[in-house]
Formats: structure tokens, C-alpha cells, sequence
């Protein structure tokens, strides 16, 4: 129908810097650590919920689950947005840090103990390796 109408070609701009984002043939890495770190978050949350009342721990377990999920968020968002340096995940390695301290500093029952140290200790190591990708693994 169209046949006759002249075809348009972008001419190559000299100026412009190569991004992963103009080539269309070179796939796009994404960072998905920090969505496990949002779930672990949740579960944080809900652990806040399902543990004896009466103590600084489920006050405890309620502030560090918002502090996880806004940063790992905060991490997956400044990712996308193809920040030069996003470092949001050093807040949940902080973050899980605390969860295996207050253990010691903040007492509680037996299973929430174990709840906690390994919810700190999974929160860390997915933080680790979302810290990792964003340093050496193809961030844009």
C-alpha cells in the first residue's frame, strides 16, 4: 500500500556513547537478590506477628523487617533506574548484622532466636550477593 513511501534511516550519531540500553542484540542484566531480600523482609514482618508479646524483640523484629524491605526496594528501584552507584544493599547487610546481634543483646524464646539468626544470616548472605552484582556484575 505504502510501497512508494521513502524509508527512513537513523544515521549513526558520532557522538553518542555506547549503552547497553542502544543495543537492542545485547540483553540487559537484571538484578533479582534484592526481591528475595523483600520476601525475607515479609517473613521478618510476620514473624513480628506470630511471636510472644511482652518484649523489646517484636518491636525489634517489626522496625528491622521495614528496614529490609525499603532497602532492598530502594535497591531493585535504583538498579532500574541505572544508578551509577547503588549501594542500597549495604542497609540489609546492616540490617541482617543486627538481626543475628540482637539475639544477644535482646532476649527472647528459643525459637524465635533461630528464627531470627537465620533470617539475619539469609537476609546478609542475599544482600551480599546483590551488593556483588551491582559492583561486578553488568550493571548498566
Amino acid at each position: 500500500m505504502l510501497s512508494n513511501a521513502p524509508k527512513m534511516r537513523r544515521s549513526p550519531d558520532p557522538d553518542a556513547r555506547f549503552t547497553v540500553a542502544s543495543r537492542p542484540d545485547v540483553a540487559r542484566f537484571h538484578n533479582y537478590a534484592p526481591w528475595a531480600n523483600v520476601a525475607f523482609g515479609v517473613t521478618i514482618f510476620v514473624l513480628h506477628y506470630v511471636s510472644p508479646r511482652g518484649s523489646f524483640a517484636v518491636s525489634n523484629l517489626f522496625l528491622t523487617s521495614l528496614v529490609v524491605v525499603f532497602a532492598a526496594t530502594a535497591a531493585t528501584i535504583a538498579h532500574d533506574c541505572g544508578c551509577a552507584w547503588n549501594c542500597w544493599s549495604s542497609v540489609n547487610i546492616a540490617a541482617g548484622v543486627w538481626l543475628i546481634v540482637s539475639v544477644y543483646l535482646i532476649p527472647g524464646v528459643f525459637w524465635l532466636i533461630v528464627a531470627q539468626t537465620s533470617l539475619g544470616a539469609a537476609v546478609c548472605l542475599v544482600a551480599f550477593v546483590s551488593l556483588g552484582t551491582e559492583m561486578f556484575g553488568g550493571a548498566s
